[in-house]
């Protein structure tokens, strides 16, 4: 790499996994004293949580109250992991999204912060969590900078 700061933008799903994920960003940043930004999602299933599910939609008070129990927690693992890069000594900021199209969320944090990289995490795993393809070809296409996806260990491994 060169001498000029590094912005290392890393997808995380908030996993024990994907801690080697933002590991990896701060390995790459650190050496240029650059910065890592945490990128993440609240939620999952594939709809927005903006509103609620046909189920809940007559009592959209519960609903709300478990909505922002959830976003509170992922809140609260994303500053985990952000503060775990910090102590390391690389310069780490998070964003937290509504679930929806997280590739669109990566891009506008890719172009307002000008990264030099965006990192993805893949675990080998079966299943509703698993990326799909199609996401990150879309993602790889339209970012302003290179994307690489990272293997992470299982779930299991954990």
């Amino acid at each position: 790499m060169n001498n000029t700061a590094s912005t290392i933008l890393a997808v995380t799903d908030l996993t024990s996994a994907s801690y080697k994920l933002v590991g990896f960003a701060a390995f790459i940043a650190s050496p240029t004293d650059g910065e890592v930004i945490l990128v993440s999602t609240y939620g999952g299933g594939g709809s927005r949580l903006s509103e609620p599910p046909p189920t809940l939609r007559t009592n959209g008070e519960q609903w709300r109250d478990r909505l922002e129990a959830r976003l509170r927690q992922e809140g609260q693992l994303l500053e985990r992991q952000r503060q775990w890069c910090a102590d390391r000594g690389v310069r780490c900021r998070a964003e937290l999204y509504e679930e929806g199209a997280w590739p669109d969320f990566v891009l506008q944090s890719a172009q307002r912060s000008k990264v030099d990289l965006i990192l993805v995490g893949i675990q080998p795993m079966a299943g509703a969590d698993q990326v799909d393809p199609s996401l990150i070809s879309r993602l790889a296409q339209d970012a302003p900078c290179p994307v690489s996806m990272v293997r992470l260990p299982a779930l299991s491994a954990f």
